[in-house]
């Protein structure tokens, strides 16, 4: 509205303000970037045990952690760089955190993330011994497998990780198994944080703009001012609830059973269905999904343009494109029809359309991304709950979540065309698949 009345019906002038604000916006992502190197994350690490080494009688005290392995222990290298190394140090000792103990029976062991300066202080002169029984060697080597490791989020669009360089950064017990005991201990700079959050805000507005830049001079259509006029019945509004219940039960049984990612889509199909067979026998009414003839045309220019602006800002131009790993050219279009279409069809075609034509566009939008999040907060408290205790999930919960529902909404609001939706959606699933950092 303020750009209206700041640009009348002049769009050049109303382009000229979205390119201003865009660039302000690009330039301060860049100052962030500048002052802050790591707040956009990178992809999670590989752990495996790169090496396997018996060590002399230890005690390390950092930060409230104590540990000490008085008949000294096995230490195994899951990953290091010039910077950090990840360790997990297996053995029978004392293991304090924050001034309590922990049970001695029931720990094994520590993983722990440390910078390299740090490590070689605390390791003195303790001797390590490489492992050469191939018994013991199979045996660390399965428990490294169970390790976490720095946490992982957004594991289901663009993994990413963040960490300090400076000290102990991360770390967690583990038991005599070697199972992870969490939620861990993890080092946050308030300053990182902060910057973390500020710049993906702000990649997330630049999205927005140049979507408004693209069409600069749209308006509703009389279809969508009609539908406005016509407030949904109260069946149509208790199925967001049942629809929303449907994508949450979708989302989560192949995390509880281990099965396949797509098969959310019989869910996805249960939700559309139900939403069907109820407009077929006219309980409720108005039900297109946003796949209407007139505006079929609409929005894949700025899916695609859109799409790879999202992708690049946030893992960087690639060294190359994998073809052959990740995902295959023919999985787009699985991703496309099986996840990525009955999804939008859900949160944008019925949530978002029946919310905005009971509220108004605006507030439609904004509600269906506040149900976004809240929907995938669920999602973790249900698989994950210990992610809770970790700072950067909740940048997943607040803004990269919310942000993508934002684009996709507004996406939607500005073509009236589900399938550029979808398209985007796809994008934002395939890509990071072929990207070869």
């Amino acid at each position: 509205m303020l750009l209206k009345k700041l640009a009348g019906k002049n769009y050049l002038i109303a382009l000229l303000i979205l390119l201003v604000l865009t660039t302000v916006l690009v330039i301060s992502a860049f100052a962030i970037t500048a002052f802050f190197p790591e707040s956009l994350g990178q992809e999670p690490y590989s752990y495996e045990a790169e090496s396997i080494c018996d060590f002399e009688p230890w005690s390390i005290q950092q930060n409230g952690l104590y540990v000490l392995f008085p008949d000294g222990g096995t230490i195994i290298t899951l990953q290091q760089t010039d910077y950090i190394r990840s360790v997990l140090l297996v053995g029978d000792g004392t293991f304090r955190m924050k001034g309590e103990n922990l049970d001695s029976d029931s720990t094994g062991g520590l993983f722990m993330v440390i910078d390299n300066n740090l490590f070689d202080e605390m390791r003195g002169d303790n001797i390590f011994t490489p492992v050469e029984e191939q018994r013991r060697l199979n045996n660390y080597s399965e428990i490294a497998e169970k390790q976490k490791g720095i946490p992982a989020i957004w594991e289901d669009i663009m993994p990413l990780t963040f960490h300090a360089e400076e000290g102990v950064i991360y770390y967690y017990f583990i038991s005599q198994d070697g199972e992870p005991l969490l939620p861990p201990e993890t080092k946050v700079v308030t300053e990182n944080l902060a910057a973390t959050f500020s710049l993906y805000i702000i990649l997330t507005l630049i999205v927005i703009l140049l979507i408004t830049i693209f069409s600069p001079d749209y308006r509703y259509s009389r279809y969508w001012i009609h539908l406005r006029k016509t407030s949904p019945g109260f069946l149509s509004l208790f199925l967001i609830p049942i629809m929303l219940l449907i994508y949450y039960a979708s989302e989560i049984m192949p995390v509880l059973y281990g099965w396949p990612d797509n098969y959310a889509a019989f869910g996805y199909a249960a939700a559309i269905l139900t939403a069907i067979l109820l407009h077929r026998f006219k309980l409720i009414d108005y039900l297109d999904f946003g796949l209407r003839r007139d505006k079929i045309g609409n929005g894949y220019f700025t899916a695609v343009f859109i799409g790879f602006l999202i992708i690049m800002s946030i893992r960087g131009l690639p060294e190359g494109v994998d073809l052959d790993g990740g995902h295959a050219l023919s999985g787009l279009p699985l991703i496309f029809l099986l996840l990525a279409l009955p999804r939008e069809m859900i949160w944008r075609g019925y949530i978002q359309t029946f919310l905005s034509r009971l509220l108004g566009p605006n507030v439609g939008l904004l509600i269906t991304i506040i149900l976004a999040a809240a929907v995938h907060f669920a999602l973790i408290m249900t698989t994950e709950e210990w992610m809770i205790f970790y700072p950067y999930t909740y940048l997943e919960v607040a803004v990269l979540v919310p942000g993508i529902a934002a684009i996709l909404g507004y996406l939607y609001l500005r073509t009236e065309n589900i399938l550029s939706c979808a398209l985007l959606h796809s994008l934002i699933l395939f890509l990071p698949g072929l990207i070869i950092d």
